[in-house]
């Protein structure tokens, strides 16, 4: 029996997120703290890269439904709120696979959204869990001891990834991925 590109992407996309749900809650653990500051924190989006993979080069219908559930497993895990990560998850993947068509399937473009992305999706949480009253903390400290090592961090991540990324898609039916 012939295994498509449709059966590997059954079963391969809730694999790589469900790995990333648990690598996500390690990998800041396993961060030397030498490099961050004492109040500084990161926050590790690799959910959120293959998120955005997925919904970047292959069709919606898989990748909104397991971003959604998966978010859902993540928020589980990792927050006290059920329901953030689900739906910013779901959104982003529903944002990308509808602006997908305007842009070049290029791994710049992919890597450059993905930046853009996680500084929405932080911000978007910042300003959630601010307004619900889960937290005190300002906007400037927010940027400074958050959201910029969190860039870093994952603009680091996102380097690393991206020849297993470009494998992967090549074994999942991509072609076309290429750095500019």
């Amino acid at each position: 029996m012939k295994v498509t590109r449709e059966r590997k992407l059954r079963w391969f996309i809730p694999l790589v997120f469900f790995f990333s749900i648990i690598i996500d809650s390690a990998l800041p653990a396993i961060f030397p703290a030498e490099f961050l500051a004492e109040s500084q924190h990161i926050v590790s989006h690799l959910m959120l890269y293959w998120v955005i993979t997925f919904a970047f080069y292959f069709r919606e219908r898989e990748v909104l439904l397991y971003s959604l559930l998966f978010g859902v497993v993540a928020d589980s895990y990792n927050t006290t709120i059920i329901g953030v990560f689900a739906f910013g998850y779901w959104f982003i993947a529903y944002c990308v696979t509808r602006i997908k068509r305007y842009l070049p399937k290029r791994g710049l473009v992919h890597f450059m959204l993905f930046i853009v992305l996680i500084s929405l999706l932080d911000f978007a949480i910042f300003v959630f869990y601010r307004e619900t009253g889960y937290t005190q903390v300002t906007l400037s400290r927010f940027i400074m001891e958050n959201l910029v090592p969190t860039l870093i961090f994952n603009t680091v991540l996102s380097f690393v990834l991206y020849f297993p990324t470009r494998s992967i898609l090549t074994w999942l039916g991509y072609e076309n991925y290429y750095i500019v």
